[in-house]
Parts: structure tokens; sequence; C-alpha cells
């Protein structure tokens, strides 16, 4: 019942540090909070431990953030994404309980590449070009998709849909406002999911309590930041930043 008892200290404020990051990066843009942190603590908790830590961190912070996504999201898209997004976490939960430590981690790295290659090669942009992106069949798909990319990969669910969601809420406000939303549909269902495969203990869950602090003023000082933001430089370096650590973790799991 010891929180991080096999965890030193070091690698705890370690921990700490990056769930401040990511939830900087949550708090600027509506998501892509968890990707980030998964990525550098994977090497200090092992995968299953560093995801199952981040989703219950993400559920507690996801209070103080949501709320300020609820005026001004798209929510008739966010009720069309639902089903899809449960689905695939439903499936993503199923891989993710099922797969060992040592495999779990270039599978993830692999994800990421992906993800970010998506994002920066701007394919559904291309794809808009010549497919409605508001068709239920495409909506379903990528919904789908996104739920099961971002339960195995413990993060990445609406990095992968960002595209998607650029494309159909131009604004940057409306952009974070259904971000924010359909991030707090991704992390309750995610947290369902994850208690009822039996991934959620007592020990976890206090030590996402223990790194709520360093999450709420990592989310504070993103939403404070995103008045005078840059999102294109910033996704360019979070991309580099993520591509990085995709290549470490593939290199890990190879050894």
């Amino acid at each position: 019942m010891t929180p991080f008892a096999e965890t030193a200290l070091w690698a705890v404020a370690l921990t700490a540090l990056a769930h401040a990051a990511g939830f900087f990066i949550r708090g600027a843009f509506g998501f892509g909070s968890n990707l980030p942190i998964v990525v550098a603590t994977t090497w200090l908790l092992g995968p299953h431990h560093a995801i199952v830590l981040v989703i219950l961190t993400a559920t507690f912070a996801q209070a103080q953030l949501f709320p300020q996504g609820i005026r001004h999201a798209d929510w008739p898209l966010v009720l069309r994404l639902v089903v899809g997004v449960y689905i695939g976490i439903a499936v993503g939960t199923y891989i993710f309980v099922s797969l060992p430590a040592s495999a779990l981690a270039p599978i993830l790295g692999a994800l990421v590449i992906v993800i970010v290659a998506m994002d920066r090669l701007r394919l559904i942009q291309r794809l808009a070009a010549v497919v409605d992106l508001s068709g239920r069949a495409l909506t379903a798909a990528l919904s789908v998709v996104s739920g099961f990319v971002g339960t195995v990969s413990g993060g990445g669910g609406i990095y992968f849909l960002a595209p998607f969601l650029r494309h159909m809420c131009p604004t940057p406000l409306g952009f974070r406002s259904t971000n924010l939303a359909l991030s707090g549909v991704f992390i309750f269902g995610r947290v369902a999911f994850l208690a009822v495969a039996g991934l959620v203990d007592a020990t976890t869950t206090i030590e996402a309590l223990l790194l709520m602090p360093a999450a709420l003023l990592g989310g504070w000082a993103g939403g404070r930041w995103f008045r005078r933001a840059d999102p294109d430089r910033f996704f360019k370096a979070l991309s580099a930043m993520l591509l990085a650590g995709a290549v470490l973790l593939i290199g890990r799991g190879l050894i």
C-alpha cells in the first residue's frame, strides 16, 4: 500500500516534473498531456504502471479543465464520436491487459510515430479535399481507431484526431474547447474500463493524488499561456520530442 514503494525518489521527482509539463500542454491546447508523460515515465515506471497512473491523474485533473470547454465545444461533433471512441477503448483495454510490458513498449513507440506522422504530413487535410469528413462512416472509423490507439498507447487518442478536429473546429477557442470536452469522454471511459479490468487499485490511486499538485499547476500555467501561444511552432517542437521518445521506446523493447 506504500505509494512508489519500488521507485527511487529521484524517479518520483522526474515523474512529477513530467506530469507538470504534460498538463501544461493540456491546459494550453485542451489535449496532448498523456502521450508525452507516458513516453517520459515509461522509462521510470514501466509501461503499464506509467499508463494507468497518467490516466488516473488525468481523470482527477479533468475536473479542473473540463468546465473550460463546456461553453464553446462543438457538442454535436463530440456526441457523434462518443460511441466509436468507447468501442475502441474497450478493444484497446483488452489488448493492453493482455500484452506484457516488454511487448508494449515498442508498440507504444510505433503508435506514437504513426500519430505524429499523420499530423505532420497533414493526411487528414489531404483527405478532406476528396472526402466529406463529416460523413458518418468516416467519423465512426476515426473515433474507433482513436479510442483504440489512445488506450493501447496510454495517450494520443485526441492527438490522432487533432488534424480532423482542426478541420472541423477552425477557431482556436472552438478547437481547444472541443478537445477539452472530448478529452473528458476519453478519460472517464478509459478509467472505467481499466477499473473493470482490475488495474485500478488503492496504491496507484494514492500515487495519482500525490501527483495532482504538479498536474494542476501545469494545467493552470498552460491555460494562461494559451492566450498568447503560437500553436504551429509549439506542435512542431512537441512532434520532435515525441518522435525522439518513440524511437527510444522501440529501441528499449528490442534490446
